[in-house]
């Protein structure tokens, strides 16, 4: 198969598949979906959660400190 039989095998294959994609029926409506609601027991689970991270950082920061302070004492 030569460059131009490829080019028109692939242009023949986009022609059918546009035919597919415009043959679907898109005038039915989708079903409505609830808007996403905040709640509060997973805000404040998030809020404990990034405290405690916090409270991590800053304890391996601190271990980090003295770990050099007593190294280089």
């Amino acid at each position: 198969m030569n460059f131009r039989e490829q080019t028109e095998t692939n242009k023949q294959q986009a022609v059918g598949q546009g035919d597919a994609v415009s043959q679907i029926d898109t005038t039915e409506k989708l079903p409505e979906v609830e808007e996403p609601r905040a709640s509060l027991f997973a805000l404040c689970g998030l809020g404990i959660a990034g405290i405690v991270m916090v409270g991590w950082i800053c304890t391996l920061g601190w271990l980090a400190w003295r770990l050099a302070d007593w190294l280089l004492s």
